[in-house]
């Protein structure tokens, strides 16, 4: 083979073997707030992903950004959409303090518009995925909009929304709310919730989190007409004692990695990468 044809072949190979380009796309949302995400276009024949961040983070947030390169380099057609949580253009993660007027509904309707857009791609089947309280969003969506292109939940890490406070004053806590927000929604409350000891938000906020408990997320899985996998750390300390045995007596097939704490950092993102990719087949 001579050197021209050498040279041609090796940078056939250097370019067969590039990953695809992030593209950043914008999306005027129905109250029209521009949103953003992260999108990488993958081979048709296969299922597209919906990758949603955790709590106040974004599509740049470590669990997700893995899992992008790594479904990207397999092919796949990603969507890691940032939620805008009521602001324009959001590209940070927005702090515990600041004063919070998004609610998990709002969330879900901009999933759906998500969805949307991504099916106007003539993209034909869906996966829907996210990390932590992601799947709560991803949940509120499929229970209010459904669509028959999406065609599996695959959730990491999915946290049951307790508060420290424990579950009898939080039914007390969510009563209360209830009646303050017909009186008020906007009012603003500070009260732990996740990793925010002081999560600012408005009544109407709050509430919408909080109404997400444990027997609701399970009700939304076991109710999710479509197949759903829980992919959950061996030591993550964020979630209730015992949550991953009461996940495991819904529907859902639920994986464990021995070791892996709530992010799937360290070594333990290859397992996490493995396990979805696997859990990437359709019926």
């Amino acid at each position: 083979m001579g050197f021209c044809s050498r040279v041609l072949l090796f940078g056939l190979l250097v370019l067969a073997g590039t990953p695809v380009r992030a593209e950043i796309v914008h999306l005027t949302l129905p109250n029209k707030i521009v949103a953003q995400g992260e999108f990488r276009t993958g081979d048709p024949a296969k299922p597209a992903v919906l990758l949603l961040h955790g709590f106040l983070q974004t599509h740049n947030f470590p669990t997700i950004h893995r899992l992008v390169e790594a479904l990207s380099d397999e092919g796949y057609t990603v969507l890691a959409p940032t939620l805008s949580l009521g602001i324009p253009h959001r590209g940070q993660s927005v702090a515990c303090e600041a004063i919070h007027t998004h609610t998990v509904a709002q969330g879900a309707e901009e999933l759906n518009a998500w969805v949307k857009w991504l099916s106007a791609r003539q993209v034909r089947q869906i996966i829907l995925a996210g990390h932590s309280i992601g799947n709560i969003y991803n949940l509120a969506y499929l229970s209010s909009y459904p669509d028959s292109r999406v065609k599996k939940l695959i959730g990491i890490s999915i946290v049951e929304g307790r508060l420290k406070i424990g579950e009898p004053a939080r039914a007390g806590l969510v009563r209360d709310l209830r009646k303050a927000v017909q009186e008020d929604k906007r009012k603003t409350i500070e009260h732990q919730f996740s990793f925010c000891q002081r999560f600012h938000a408005t009544r109407e906020s709050l509430l919408s989190y909080l109404e997400w408990g444990p027997d609701k997320i399970l009700t939304a899985v076991r109710k999710a007409n479509l197949p759903v996998t829980m992919i959950m750390g061996g030591k993550d300390d964020r979630l209730g004692a015992d949550w991953v045995d009461r996940l495991k007596k819904t529907p859902a097939r639920v994986i464990i990695i021995p070791g892996a704490n709530h992010f799937m950092d360290g070594q333990h993102e290859f397992d996490l990468v493995d396990e979805f990719l696997n859990e990437m087949k359709l019926p």
